[in-house]
């Protein structure tokens, strides 16, 4: 097939309008909703312009900080939002398919090229890591601008893939490319059939040292950064194990996890649901026959220094998967994303050339209806299986991404209220910005805990007004909606999976319970106004609700304590736990908390004292004008009458 620049340029112009299209489309739904880790890359712009830059990251278990600049641009256009999250990644992945078409024409030609960037653009395995917001998809991409420049530049080349270190853990293998290069050079050179391609061979031996010595360079102020803190890199302590069964005599795990991730291309998959279907090959076999048919070629081309280059690239880029547990792992794998595509285009050309050599008519049209099938097959099967099957399953929703915030913000964008009060099982900031990326804005929520693990609370927002959004897996303890005075039957209730319930909040709490009379004032940030006791049943669980109001800024580790002593002073019995979350409550809010306490081995008569304290240094808040730290909620009771 002849290329002239004219059809060069419109084939590449269609691969990375099609490239666009799956990058682009339902950007904000698939994945369904934001995962913690992109929440968490989100936050980095604003953290980095603080003034806030290191070579290493301690956020979200150690984080290299080159794609966090890169995602300065998007937060100062766009802002706080999802879009600004997932556009870093998008653009990156734009540039991958670009950058992988021209690197793949000047060593293969404008076929070979071709067909790899569309494999680039309409494969699950680069389309998913390119709508994520994070850095992995940077690798990939620097490693194509180091190939770019190698071998004539090798100090651009240098440069770049000591940069590829700073954009992901799975980068820090990169150095094996020139140095095992350079012993292929030298291995190669005494073959030379003359004087002229001997030099020229150790001219490129000794530019490969200058490449592993600048990108070794490079690298030493992050390395220097991580030798002086090791606490800064949680997650690779956490993924050592099968090294460290290795160096304990046991080949086991790391045997495992080598032939686990040689056969991703057609045999096995990513087995966790975070970025795919588990199990899921990267490779339908039609695809994989020309994959492998390139690999096979390269091997028997080994000699040529442009197939050796691809090979020790491949094979360099398996080692992080290879060599860490649940294997084969798809973002350890991006470092490969270019040349295992490279490698299909290879297959694809070569079996082409083979065809077109028969003397046959029939060559020509069955190499068009391959084609034709094979990009047919992929792009089924990435619709299928990376916009429908694995968005939709349960597991990807409930585990993997925040899917349920994202249906509460449109919920609530649809549908506004003067003050939103969401519920999670356990509160975290994360789950904050994360609303917030969703909505666009910040609508001040406050949060409150509820669920099996939690007894719960609700919160009424000073301005009055208020919604409960509950995702129905925390569903709230009937006696809590009870005190709240809220209805048992939600205003909505979606029928997403994983769903949630919509509470419509009294403006002021309908609360039925004894008021302490005067209040007491808890160090003047929080008061105490009323209790709830409810009849204790044969089961002997006590259930009791407090009721609180907000006067000042909250410490963030604020815990509210309710003992249960004896007739001596003993503790029996407590409950600890104060469940909206301190720091989002503003002056004027009340909180209706839940307590329950187990009385099974209490007996006798006790007494009832609710109290403050701070987490962190178990620090008691007293009431004002009181000698005590806590407050004793009416007198003594005798349980074994109740």
């Amino acid at each position: 097939m002849t290329w002239n620049r004219k059809r060069w340029y419109m084939a590449a112009t269609f691969t990375l309008l099609l490239a666009a299209f799956f990058r682009l489309w339902l950007l904000i739904d698939v994945p369904p909703g934001l995962a913690q880790d992109e929440v968490l890359d989100a936050g980095m712009p604003a953290y980095i312009l603080a003034g806030n830059h290191a070579f290493f990251f301690r956020q979200g278990y150690g984080h290299e900080p080159l794609y966090h600049y890169w995602g300065i641009p998007f937060y100062l256009a766009l802002g706080e939002n999802a879009l600004a999250a997932r556009l870093p990644a998008v653009t990156l992945g734009l540039l991958l398919v670009a950058l992988a078409m021209r690197w793949a024409r000047r060593e293969f030609g404008s076929g070979t090229a071709v067909l790899a960037g569309i494999g680039l653009a309409v494969s699950w395995w680069p389309i998913v890591f390119s709508r994520v917001g994070i850095r992995p998809i940077l690798e990939p991409v620097l490693l194509l601008v180091f190939a770019w420049f190698w071998p004539k530049r090798p100090y651009l080349a240098g440069l770049f893939l000591g940069l590829s270190l700073y954009s992901y853990t799975g980068a820090r293998v990169v150095f094996a490319i020139p140095a095992l290069l350079a012993l292929y050079l030298i291995f190669t050179q005494r073959r030379m059939p003359s004087l002229i391609a001997r030099t020229e061979r150790r001219k490129q031996v000794r530019g490969a040292l200058v490449v592993l010595g600048m990108s070794l360079l490079l690298s030493l102020p992050l390395f220097l950064t991580l030798w002086a803190d090791p606490t800064l890199q949680q997650r690779v302590d956490q993924l050592a194990g099968p090294l460290e069964a290795l160096q304990d005599g046991d080949a086991g795990p790391i045997l495992e996890s080598v032939v686990n991730t040689l056969g991703v291309f057609s045999f096995t998959g990513d087995p966790r649901w975070t970025y795919t279907l588990p199990g899921r090959p990267l490779f339908d076999w039609g695809t994989a026959v020309f994959f492998y048919a390139g690999l096979g070629l390269a091997l028997w081309r080994w000699r040529q220094p442009t197939f050796a280059f691809v090979l020790i690239w491949l094979g360099v880029t398996l080692i992080p998967s290879a060599v860490t547990p649940q294997s084969p792992s798809t973002v350890r794998l991006v470092g490969a994303l270019p040349v295992v595509y490279l490698l299909v285009g290879v297959g694809v050309t070569a079996v082409y050339h083979y065809l077109v050599s028969r003397p046959t008519k029939a060559a020509r049209p069955l190499q068009a209806v391959v084609l034709v099938g094979l990009l047919a097959v992929n792009v089924v099967r990435t619709v299928n299986d990376g916009f429908i099957r694995w968005p939709q399953a349960e597991t990807t929703r409930l585990n993997h991404y925040q899917t349920v915030l994202l249906d509460i913000a449109r919920h609530w964008k649809e549908n506004p209220a003067e003050n939103l009060v969401v519920a999670e099982a356990f509160f975290e900031p994360i789950d904050r910005d994360s609303l917030i990326l969703d909505l666009g804005v910040n609508p001040q929520a406050r949060w409150v805990q509820t669920g099996e693990a939690v007894a719960g609370a609700v919160v009424w927002p000073g301005g009055g007004n208020g919604r409960l959004y509950v995702p129905e897996f925390v569903s709230i303890h009937p006696v809590l909606l009870s005190a709240a005075g809220i209805s048992q039957e939600p205003l909505f209730r979606n029928d997403a999976e994983p769903s949630f319930a919509v509470y419509g909040l009294p403006k002021r709490p309908q609360f039925s319970g004894t008021i302490l009379t005067p209040s007491a004032s808890f160090e003047s940030v929080i008061t105490l106004e009323g209790y709830n006791l409810y009849p204790l049943g044969p089961e002997k669980i006590l259930h009791l609700i407090t009721l609180w109001q907000v006067e000042a800024p909250l410490p963030a580790d604020l815990r509210a304590f309710i003992h249960v002593v004896d007739g001596d002073g003993n503790l029996a019995a407590q409950h600890d736990g104060f469940d909206a979350a301190p720091t989002d409550l503003q002056v004027g809010d009340r909180v209706i908390q839940h307590h329950v306490i187990d009385l099974n081995n209490v007996s006798g008569l006790v007494q009832l004292r609710a109290g403050l304290y701070t987490l962190h240094d178990q620090t008691r808040l007293k009431p004002v004008g009181q000698s005590m730290d806590f407050v004793a909620l009416g007198a003594a009771v005798n349980i074994d009458e109740k």
